[in-house]
């Protein structure tokens, strides 16, 4: 490594933490003591660090001057960020991400697996090698322990935090689809169904509504004979389940189920086209709640959406990620990790009450 590029590691490692140790610096660069140490002397020849005992600190702002001015355009790390698609859900969460990394000064790198483990797994690769900071992932593959990605996450030594994901080992930050579940039904059981069906497409978010909707079922005493059906998307943001959502609506007519909360916004789209040639009208026959909130408004008739905090996910999980390299975390020995889960609203529209159209 160039000796430019130690002193600006240096630099930034000061300016993130506000200290750092010779021997704490070595062990995490992989750089000698004594070349750390000739390193220092010369940072603090120019005005730029403070020797003291064990390592540096920063100097006073007003003493670096115009320094501090040119070092403020750097950023302090680097951070990659891994998401399944840039084409439905994940816009909305890079936007959030790239707005914390503008305000805290770090620069985001983007990479996309296309939903395959294996492209994501080659892409992580890529990042560790060219030295960033901090990994934020929206795995498109399994996170159990044996998996290639699971192994290489669990060997770094930066922070990685999981974007929609959830997992015991990893810190994450994460949209509580669970409860945006309960106000869909909250929502159509105060509109008097006692029948709710559910149809999700098989997804990261689909256990969570599964589970949701069960538990829901009971609390609320609703009939338990409504179709529930969980399908595998034929080309992902299509909506070209016909086949699967045609059964579905002739499970609905057959129980007298007259609801449905249906993941994702394109598939309940498919719905109502269905439901219209059938010569069923919605809500009046049938109320519709969408789960993504993606394209829901732009329904023949309005979606009612639960419409998960993209935009707030990605900021907070870029936000916890540079905590953690600045050691911001509340705990200086062993700080416990961190699941951050945050709630999506409901939005009224008119496939549940006519008329409505409540942001």
């Amino acid at each position: 490594m160039l000796s430019g590029e130690r002193h600006e590691k240096i630099l930034r490692e000061l300016e993130m933490r506000g200290s750092l140790t010779v021997n704490g610096f070595a062990e995490k660069t992989g750089l000698s003591t004594m070349t750390i140490r000739r390193d220092l002397t010369q940072l603090a020849a120019q005005g730029l660090l403070r020797r003291v005992h064990g390592g540096a600190v920063p100097v006073p702002s007003e003493r670096q001057g115009d320094t501090v001015h040119r070092r403020s355009r750097q950023p302090l790390a680097t951070l990659g960020l891994i998401v399944p698609t840039t084409g439905y859900y994940f816009p909305e969460v890079i936007r959030g991400a790239e707005s914390a990394a503008r305000e805290l000064n770090a620069r985001l790198i983007l990479g996309v697996s296309n939903y395959s483990a294996e492209d994501e797994h080659r892409q992580l690769q890529r990042m560790v090698a060219n030295s960033v900071d901090g990994i934020l992932l929206a795995t498109a593959g399994s996170l159990e322990p044996g998996s290639p990605t699971f192994e290489l996450l669990s060997g770094l030594r930066i922070p990685v935090v999981l974007v929609e994901r959830s997992s015991r080992v990893f810190e994450s930050v994460m949209s509580d689809h669970s409860y945006g579940a309960e106000l869909a039904l909250e929502h159509l059981a105060s509109l008097g169904h006692r029948r709710i069906g559910l149809a999700i497409a098989t997804s990261p978010t689909a256990p969570w509504l599964r589970e949701s909707h069960e538990r829901m079922v009971a609390k609320l005493g609703l009939e338990t004979d409504a179709p529930i059906m969980e399908y595998v998307r034929s080309v992902v943001g299509a909506g070209n389940n016909q086949k699967e959502f045609a059964k579905f609506l002739r499970d609905c007519r057959r129980t007298e189920t007259h609801a449905a909360l249906v993941l994702p916004d394109e598939e309940a789209i498919t719905l109502i086209n269905l439901a219209e040639e059938a010569g069923l009208d919605v809500p009046e026959d049938l109320a519709i709640v969408a789960y993504d909130d993606e394209v829901a408004d732009l329904a023949p008739v309005p979606l009612t959406s639960i419409a998960p905090p993209k935009r707030d996910v990605g900021h907070a999980a870029v936000a916890m990620c540079m905590e953690r390299l600045a050691g911001k975390t509340g705990s200086a020995v062993s700080p416990a990790l961190r699941r951050v889960s945050l709630a999506p609203k409901l939005i009224i529209r008119e496939s549940t009450v006519p008329g409505e159209d409540v942001e």
